[in-house]
């Protein structure tokens, strides 16, 4: 005899199997094969044996069927010592209802409300083979990320061959990193409606070194390299540009005398390991959220020169209509900020916002980023420094209190 928890733990295994073939069936529109699964009722010698065992038993299939989705089909077994006896026979069920009995009714929710939204913005696309490819990384959305995939493939299918980064998405409410995490889904889709691949361009792993004076160095303009390879480079700029994301370092304007470097986030402070960029005026462009400015004290901490760019509560003012919620925004003290600085903390986490900094249009950006370097030619075979020494540059800049977050 098979029971209701025997047929549980096989609805999780025959769920991890089908439910990709499911969700393409749902996108088609059309019935989808329902798990169907033989119980082996009791014979008649296990019913004489333990007839409670046997009546418990039917009982909880009989209440088992009475679930939404779930069917239980009786079969009738003519006994000569107990006459005829209808039993359960066989349970069949529904995908929405496996789904539910195998713990994956929010995947199954969010799935329907996937499809149901592809029907409706795109009604003459065929979705199925797309969704069933994706099927994996679909059922682990939410339901808050169904019309942020929307608003997606819509920018997709307008702007196709766009050439931009990922993280570069100009799509109101969706941050940047939100591609990054959602793309086994969206490329299949997008695909499915236009044809094409999204046209998006991606980053491989490592310190980003971007020359941005064209005219200084003769090598790769921009290339990948390990903290040892990047010690050893013979460059000797003005300024060098710390940026936290990687997108940005790709789409930097061109600027005399600095180096661009992905600072790859919590790594950034050990670019201090790197004598030429102890050398330089060191700016600093991270994101507007709270774990932004800890990356930029860290920096500071084992560079004071370090000045920052676009971190201001100008620059959240500016473009606080691409200001998404930060989902765990850090509540800890973070020192060694300016005073501009802890008041642009200050605003993003009375809301809890970030303002990531591939949101910031190009040309805004540049305007700031030209303006925070200045303009020092290249001079072949020199070295570029700035005026003011590291030093000095500590020194003139105003530090405020280290600010926490115990009010909230």
């Amino acid at each position: 005899m098979r029971t209701v928890d025997d047929f549980r733990s096989y609805a999780a295994r025959a769920w991890a199997r089908r439910f990709p073939a499911w969700l393409g069936a749902l996108a088609e529109d059309v019935p989808a094969e329902p798990l169907s699964w033989p119980l082996h009722p009791p014979t008649e010698r296990e019913a004489l044996v333990a007839p409670d065992r046997a009546a418990a038993w039917a009982t909880a299939w009989r209440r088992f069927g009475e679930s939404e989705g779930v069917e239980v089909r009786w079969a009738t077994r003519s006994w000569p010592s107990l006459g005829h006896q209808v039993l359960p026979a066989r349970v069949s069920c529904a995908p929405a209802a496996v789904a539910r009995i195998a713990g994956q009714a929010d995947g199954w929710g969010v799935s329907e409300a996937t499809v149901d939204t592809l029907r409706r913005g795109w009604p003459d696309v065929a979705f199925g083979e797309a969704v069933q490819s994706a099927a994996r990384a679909l059922v682990k959305m939410t339901i808050e990320d169904v019309p942020k995939l929307a608003r997606v493939l819509g920018w997709l299918v307008a702007h196709p061959g766009s050439g931009l980064w990922e993280r570069e998405l100009p799509v109101a409410g969706v941050d940047t990193k939100w591609f990054e995490r959602h793309r086994a889904v969206v490329e299949p889709l997008a695909a499915a409606i236009t044809g094409e691949a999204t046209g998006l361009r991606r980053h491989g792993v490592g310190f980003r070194v971007r020359i941005l004076d064209p005219g200084s160095w003769s090598g790769a303009a921009e290339f990948t390299v390990g903290l040892d390879e990047l010690v050893a480079l013979a460059l000797t700029p003005a300024y060098v540009l710390v940026c936290e994301n990687l997108t940005s370092v790709s789409t930097l304007p061109e600027l005399s005398a600095t180096v661009a470097v992905h600072g790859m986030g919590f790594a950034a402070p050990s670019l201090a390991e790197v004598g030429w960029i102890r050398d330089a005026a060191v700016v600093y462009w991270g994101d507007l959220d709270t774990y932004g400015f800890q990356i930029l004290g860290s920096v500071r901490a084992a560079l004071p020169q370090t000045r920052s760019v676009l971190m201001d509560a100008s620059t959240l003012e500016a473009h606080r209509e691409f200001a998404v919620p930060e989902p765990r925004p850090y509540r800890g003290e973070i020192g060694y900020l300016t005073v501009a600085e802890l008041e642009a903390l200050a605003l993003l986490r009375a809301d809890d916002l970030r303002l990531e900094q591939e949101r910031i249009p190009r040309a805004a950006a540049a305007g700031a980023l030209g303006s925070a370097v200045g303009v020092v030619p290249y001079a072949a075979g020199q070295p570029r420094r700035l005026t003011t020494n590291s030093a000095e540059l500590a020194r003139s800049c105003q530090f405020g209190r280290a600010i926490g977050d115990s009010s909230r």
